[in-house]
């Protein structure tokens, strides 16, 4: 008998475009291991209404609408929940629940208590310390947070930082799973096409939690030994204007691409055509500090060298396989740390690609095991 899975997330609106990354490429990965599956989508912001989309094989079959409140954001989450629970204690009962945050997974722990889920995953896709600047607010998330890793089947987390904190909170081994932000496994087997070592090029929110102004002050610096430097933007955000303004004042407009936001088959196409990968993270949003880096996992999985600051877990790994270089925030620890990776690119190409590797399918694996009712 085949056992029926449900994921709920939440995605974040910019620029009037949905974004969800880790749900996105779960669902990617559970296409690969099951015909069939039911993907609950909430809002971050209140901008986008809650949805249920039902997937068979590789299309999306329907669409369901769930009633909830917008804003405040208090009564948003608390509706989210009784929403969640709703649905899948009179509309549809699954054998195992994902829920992805503390939010989701008090909602699959509910029903589980119900008898309408047998197992509820806790998906942790990001912590901080303070999650919320408001104290009763943050009080709660935590309470909530804690709660969740204490009663959940299993506990997965994106980072081993985020797996060291769980082990902290007593969580046993067993029931503490590491799953990193890798590619789902189609993306991955594809070949890496012709490149240009001199190109770079990074993804996400364009927004200052990337140093964007860093690396094109570093490329005004390198612009005349290195004549063909180019960076690739993929994503989209509110700095976009003020960048390319900032770019034009640099002179390295004609060597700054900004694409916007790609499909994710798309982004992985601008990934393997491209030299470094750069994951420069400025600190500006703390829960990257234990978060894993999406983008830095795409770039292993073709090879790319890497150009980080050490403001995630991520850098852990590329530091131990030396899949490339961890810098501060710094325009001329950029400019030296390009330099590096240029004389050394088959080198460090080489270890990249090896990291890429290790963690390969890494989602996928894990899914399968649930599906087939293994510990």
């Amino acid at each position: 008998m085949v056992r029926k899975i449900a994921v709920a997330s939440h995605a974040a609106t910019i620029d009037g475009k949905q974004y969800d990354g880790i749900g996105d490429t779960l669902k990617e990965s559970l296409s690969e291991v099951t015909d069939e599956f039911t993907f609950l989508r909430h809002s971050m912001d209140g901008l986008i209404d809650s949805e249920l989309q039902y997937y068979k094989g590789k299309s999306e079959a329907t669409k369901r609408q769930l009633r909830v409140v917008s804003n405040p954001a208090p009564l948003r989450y608390i509706s989210e929940i009784i929403a969640t629970v709703w649905h899948f204690t009179f509309k549809e009962k699954v054998d195992i629940y994902l829920g992805i945050d503390p939010l989701n997974a008090l909602a699959g722990l509910i029903l589980r208590s119900f008898g309408r889920v047998e197992t509820a995953i806790f998906y942790t896709a990001d912590y901080s310390p303070t999650r919320f600047n408001n104290k009763m607010m943050d009080r709660a998330y935590h309470s909530i947070d804690k709660f969740c890793v204490k009663h959940a089947n299993e506990v997965w987390s994106v980072s081993s930082r985020i797996v060291g904190v769980r082990r902290t909170m007593g969580l046993p081994e067993e029931r503490n799973i590491f799953v990193p932000n890798v590619p789902p496994l189609a993306y991955t087997n594809q070949k890496r096409g012709r490149y240009d070592k001199h190109k770079l090029i990074t993804l996400g929110i364009v927004d200052r939690q990337l140093d964007f102004r860093g690396v094109m002050s570093a490329m005004h610096i390198l612009s005349d030994k290195y004549p063909d430097i180019s960076l690739t933007i993929v994503g989209n955000g509110p700095e976009e204007a003020s960048l390319k303004k900032f770019a034009s004042q640099q002179g390295v407009t004609d060597r700054v691409n900004f694409l916007g936001r790609l499909s994710f088959n798309e982004a992985q196409e601008k990934i393997s055509h491209a030299g470094i990968g750069l994951a420069l993270y400025t600190g500006v949003w703390g829960f990257n500090k234990y978060g894993d880096s999406t983008k830095c996992r795409e770039f292993f999985s073709y090879g790319l060298p890497v150009l980080s600051t050490d403001t995630h877990s991520t850098v852990e790994e590329i530091e131990e396989f030396s899949a490339g270089i961890v810098v501060p925030v710094s325009v001329d620890a950029y400019v030296t740390g390009i330099e590096e990776l240029f004389k050394k690119y088959s080198q460090y190409s080489k270890k990249s690609a090896a990291l890429g590797e290790k963690h390969k399918g890494a989602r996928e694996k894990e899914l399968a095991r649930l599906l087939s009712g293994s510990k």
